[in-house]
């Protein structure tokens, strides 16, 4: 009796919904954004200059654009410039990316999710690692502005992705399938709709 129970009930298939890639990369870009603000606020609250958090971001790629003060670090390079956006920008898309992926998993409190729980996780991971990634950022680094901004980028990521449409997952159907193959006794006979 117990045994075919067992075999009646069905394993539980979550999440039954997901975002699609392009909300992942509409929220990176959105997140990556405000977190491009803040910094700037950053910079100019903090009498650094505008370009200090940028130049701080490739500090550790590029030993000599960290310079001997802040007010070279504050200070507008075309190299560092041309090496910071792009990097920034992929790590916006790959976390943006990694939010459409995680939202899903916790429907009813999306925000609480991605504008705190994961910034602040995510915060703790980079304070833990960052004497080894960006030995220069870590030592001038304001930590708590740091925090604000991964806040910042994370509420504004996780709105724009919890906006997109959901797209129902395909899990209960066969790999075959899934994958877009044709397999017979899973794909519709088409031969009666040409009449033969």
């Amino acid at each position: 009796m117990f045994q075919k129970n067992t075999l009646l009930r069905r394993r539980a298939w979550l999440p039954l919904e997901t975002y699609p890639i392009s909300a992942g990369v509409k929220g990176g870009l959105a997140g990556g954004a405000v977190m491009t603000v803040l910094a700037a606020v950053y910079g100019l609250v903090s009498g650094n200059g505008i370009w200090y958090p940028m130049n701080l971001l490739v500090a550790g790629l590029l030993p000599p654009a960290a310079g001997d003060s802040a007010v070279q670090i504050g200070t507008f390079h075309l190299q560092q410039f041309l090496v910071a956006v792009p990097l920034h920008l992929m790590i916006s898309l790959l976390v943006g990316l990694l939010y459409g992926v995680m939202l899903p998993i916790a429907p009813k409190r999306p925000i609480v999710l991605g504008g705190i729980v994961t910034p602040l996780l995510w915060s703790f991971l980079i304070h833990g690692s960052l004497g080894i990634i960006n030995p220069v950022m870590n030592q001038r680094i304001d930590w708590l502005w740091f925090v604000l901004s991964q806040i910042g980028f994370g509420l504004a990521a996780g709105l724009v992705v919890v906006r997109q449409e959901r797209i129902h997952t395909r899990q209960t159907e066969p790999l075959a399938l899934r994958m877009g193959l044709e397999a017979p006794g899973f794909m519709k006979d088409h031969r009666g709709d040409r009449g033969t």
